[in-house]
């Protein structure tokens, strides 16, 4: 069935699969209508909307074609649950539903800490969760250490949302810690919930330390 860690790469590719969609879909002249992404033409600039959606849908059915093809590897059952935690994260209840929350924002009255932070676990926490849950359930993880893994995930996303709103903090957003608390509370916030997410994987030990690495690279970054 080969090791953990190779069992877990096709959660890894869905993820990133989902992720990348999300992204294309985001860009376009109905969401967030952004002509750059990393530097480069955003692809519905490059190369016209009707392409970027069909780009997009083509992405996320090949996230769940990659998990049903790692069955042979990691067990039929394995597979379903993270074809199922998957779907949920990319859907109505989490990251659609987060986006359409995001895009009807400055409609809803004033931002406050908890409307915020419901967004961004919506949206940024619930792939993040998705791909640390999924990928320790294909390598073999079972009942709490899934349910405390997810948990990590989310604390993780809301503070990487909160990271990245600090580097654009002079796009005063609506939906955006910064604006509700300034800077210094904002920053005060992703730490916190940094350290809760930490606390949740010690007894792991040496075995997260690739979990830990990329939770304070996600948050502590500047760029």
């Amino acid at each position: 069935a080969g090791a953990p860690q190779a069992r877990a790469l096709p959660a890894a590719a869905a993820v990133e699969l989902v992720h990348t969609y999300s992204l294309i879909h985001d860009d376009l002249p109905c969401m967030d209508d952004d002509s750059l992404r990393r530097g480069r033409p955003t692809v519905h600039v490059a190369y016209g909307e009707a392409n970027a959606v069909l780009a997009g849908d083509a992405l996320l059915a090949l996230a769940f074609e990659v998990l049903a093809d790692a069955e042979g590897g990691c067990g039929a059952e394995a597979v379903a649950w993270c074809t199922r935690a998957l779907a949920i994260a990319a859907g109505s209840r989490q990251l659609v539903g987060g986006q359409a929350d995001d895009l009807a924002f400055a409609a809803g009255g004033p931002p406050t800490l908890s409307r915020v932070e419901a967004v961004h676990r919506r949206k940024s926490a619930a792939l993040i969760a998705a791909s640390v849950t999924c990928g320790a359930r294909l390598g073999g993880a079972t009942g709490d250490s899934l349910a405390e893994l997810g948990v990590f995930g989310e604390e993780v996303g809301v503070a990487f949302q909160i990271a990245d709103d600090l580097l654009d903090a002079d796009r005063n957003e609506a939906c955006s810690l910064v604006s509700v608390m300034g800077v210094e509370r904002a920053r005060e916030r992703a730490e916190a919930l940094l350290a809760s997410a930490l606390g949740r994987v010690a007894k792991l030990g040496e075995r997260a330390a690739g979990l830990r690495m990329l939770a304070e690279l996600a948050v502590r970054r500047d760029q």
